[in-house]
């Protein structure tokens, strides 16, 4: 059974993406979207405090893995906007 964070730290990857989906369907935006950088991100985090706390080493390395590439990607695409 998964645990309260894990749940959590997958709604918010959901929640990013329904919001990136929204920026490039609706508003016509096809950037990357800087909430949905953020949004990703935290949920990453909360996915690495999960797997550190169960001792999913694997997972927490994965996680922190996707997490910098989702933060490198946002600071990448900020910088280019500037």
């Amino acid at each position: 059974m998964a645990s309260g964070l894990a749940t959590l730290g997958m709604i918010l990857i959901i929640v990013g993406w329904i919001v990136q989906l929204y920026y490039s369907v609706i508003r016509k935006i096809f950037a990357l979207s800087l909430k949905f950088v953020a949004i990703y991100t935290l949920g990453c985090v909360i996915l690495i405090i999960d797997a550190w706390n169960t001792a999913n080493h694997r997972v927490w390395i994965l996680n922190l893995v996707a997490a910098v590439v989702a933060f490198l990607a946002g600071y990448f695409a900020k910088k280019a906007r500037t």
